[in-house]
């Protein structure tokens, strides 16, 4: 099991369930996977004694997120089979799953114990401690690897998200770069990259996002970076345009929405597209999207359409008593009359 603990986090934030003992979906196992889960049942039935039956069963059981019946199966592997290192791999990705993280990093000391030189160990140590922002460690842990595979572009990858949490951006630049050069597909590392330069809104930004985007088109993350980072440089149609392609990959995908208001707006002053795009944003966005609603007002109020501008000043006050901003909209609107 080699899955990144950053796309676990994804996984558990979009789950419904808070309690790790339950199961993470309750949707039906398809007929298909049904037969498998058979299968194995009936052969665990015919030999208790196989390890790596449970093993499997487990593995079955975490691709649809259900966490305690893994957890138990690799349980059960491993009073069997205690000298796997497959099992303790997975258990440690349970482990984490379920918010143990000291629990998981002891499955991983066990699994380096057994194999010190398992490049997968090595970078889930090294990603474990990344992770609890124990950077002396997580850099150990990743060197080694390096020793023994010293073009290995996920090694590189995270020493750079070390060093990005640690606040040293020129070293993380370094590594993300070195982690593109042993793999030009490395999708994240073009990513941190693209947001690195973006903070000083350096046009290489945009040459990476880009790269990202050669190698994932659809990623919504990627897109809305690039579209930040062309609205911050004014470069305003060119920004309309990839919000205009986010919101064709996913309609709920609100800040595009929002985003797009803002550039009509302030950029543009196109007021009454900026009423029409925070309107979507309302639709799409969080309930009570005060925000959207009061921007929404302010393009009312520049279209001279008063009536429009106080009803979402009011709304908005009537979510949040305390948003100024609103207020003022009122108060000025209130001298006109």
């Amino acid at each position: 099991m080699k899955y990144s603990w950053i796309i676990i986090g994804i996984i558990l934030l979009a789950s419904c369930e808070q309690n790790p003992s339950k199961k993470l979906v309750t949707s039906d196992v398809p007929a298909e996977e049904t037969n498998v889960f058979d299968s194995l049942n009936s052969e665990i039935k015919s030999d208790p004694g196989n390890s790596q039956l449970y093993y499997q069963r487990a593995v079955n059981h975490y691709a649809h997120r259900d966490l305690a019946s893994s957890l138990s199966d690799v349980g059960r592997a491993l009073k069997l089979d205690s000298s796997n290192v497959e099992y303790y791999m997975l258990l440690s990705n349970l482990k984490m799953l379920s918010k143990q993280s000291r629990e998981a990093r002891n499955a991983l000391i066990r699994a380096n114990e057994l194999e010190p030189k398992n490049i997968d160990v090595l970078l889930k140590l090294g990603e474990l401690y990344m992770l609890v922002e124990d950077f002396k460690n997580s850099f150990g842990y990743l060197n080694q690897v390096l020793e023994v595979d010293i073009h290995n572009a996920t090694a590189y990858r995270l020493k750079g998200f070390n060093y990005k949490y640690a606040g040293d951006t020129v070293k993380a630049v370094s590594s993300f770069q070195t982690a593109i050069e042993q793999d030009p597909n490395d999708y994240d590392s073009y990513l941190q990259l693209g947001l690195l330069y973006s903070i000083y809104l350096d046009p290489l930004a945009i040459d990476y996002y880009n790269n990202a985007l050669k190698v994932n088109p659809n990623s919504l993350e990627a897109l809305y970076a690039k579209g930040l980072h062309l609205q911050r440089e004014f470069k305003s149609r060119e920004a309309l345009e990839v919000y205009a392609r986010i919101a064709e990959l996913n309609a709920d995908y609100f800040n595009a929405y929002y985003n797009s208001g803002y550039i009509y707006l302030e950029q543009l002053q196109v007021y009454d597209s900026a009423a029409l795009f925070f309107s979507q944003a309302i639709d799409h966005g969080p309930e009570r999207y005060f925000q959207a609603m009061y921007n929404r007002g302010l393009a009312y109020e520049r279209l001279q359409d008063f009536k429009n501008a106080k009803l979402n000043y009011t709304e908005v006050l009537g979510i949040n008593p305390q948003y100024d901003l609103a207020a003022l909209g009122l108060s000025r609107l209130e001298e006109m009359e």
